[in-house]
């Protein structure tokens, strides 16, 4: 078997691939689109580093690697939200913080 048969893809095995390059899209998008505090930002990158690196092993089990970008997924949706309301609340109370007393 020549070097280029071995990268042939097999039947079969290509949607799933596709599917897992595709959710690897998702999560990378979404992480580079959030706007969150910056350790957050941060640990939420490590983790998708270290799927990727876990993907590329021999070894690698992609079931697991797409149920961990699902989570990963997941936990940047809630940051992002969570971030949201966050800020809400802050801008509310500054908004009550300027507020004179007795002008309500």
């Amino acid at each position: 078997m020549t070097e280029s048969e071995s990268a042939l893809p097999v039947p079969g095995k290509q949607p799933a691939a596709d599917a897992l390059a595709a959710k690897l899209l998702a999560v990378q998008r979404l992480l580079s689109a959030l706007d969150v505090e910056p350790d957050v930002r941060l640990r939420l990158h490590l983790r998708y580093m270290a799927i990727c690196t876990s993907l590329k092993l021999p070894a690698a089990n992609r079931t697991l690697g797409a149920l961990r970008l699902d989570q990963l997924m997941a936990h940047a949706e809630r940051a992002k939200d969570d971030d949201r309301q966050g800020r809400l609340n802050a801008r509310t109370e500054r908004a009550n913080r300027d507020e004179k007393p007795g002008l309500n």
